[in-house]
């Protein structure tokens, strides 16, 4: 809404890493490692940029489906997978995911938050560290990558089990033909 002093979305950035933080501070560092490893641990220390309403709403108003690219000046830019790789920093490559917005599981993003929240105990058992690193990718899935109206989480989303089914993926495509 221009004139609006906030541009908001579906995913906020602050929230998602306040959300994340304390099951950070309890992840081994080996965990932490394959985070890294599998390209998704610099998303949680991504810095709280001052949002530029104008210059956001003129960007999104720019963009031409049929050219899948925005309009800047006199120019079209093309918005590509190769994109969404760089600016997440994921990998361009994998199987392709086909992202299915139905059917939702009974599954709300409140209860991912709360596992979250659960599995912050001190505890360094190999069976609790695999739960954080799953419970961590489902919230990353749902809340960052794939966020829906009302916070509600799609079924497909749920089926990744452990570190090789996320790094399998080709999140960066999934990503762009969700965007």
């Amino acid at each position: 809404m221009p004139g609006s002093s906030y541009l908001y979305s579906r995913c906020a950035i602050k929230t998602f890493k306040e959300n994340v933080k304390s099951l950070l501070d309890v992840l081994s560092e080996d965990s932490k490692e394959t985070l890294r490893e599998i390209g998704i641990l610099q998303l949680f220390s991504m810095p709280n940029i001052q949002q530029n309403i104008p210059l956001l709403y003129y960007i999104i108003r720019s963009y031409s489906a049929r050219r899948n690219a925005f309009l800047l000046g006199m120019f079209y830019v093309k918005f590509t997978v190769n994109h969404v790789a760089l600016i997440l920093g994921l990998p361009n490559r994998g199987k392709e995911f086909q992202f299915d917005r139905i059917p939702l599981s009974n599954l709300k993003h409140k209860e991912l938050v709360q596992e979250l929240a659960d599995l912050t105990v001190e505890d360094s058992s190999s069976t609790l560290e695999s739960r954080r690193i799953n419970a961590l990718i489902r919230y990353v899935l749902a809340a960052f990558f794939f966020p829906l109206k009302g916070l509600k989480v799609p079924t497909c989303l749920l089926d990744f089990k452990g570190l090789e089914d996320f790094a399998a993926m080709n999140w960066p495509k999934a990503i762009h033909t969700f965007l």
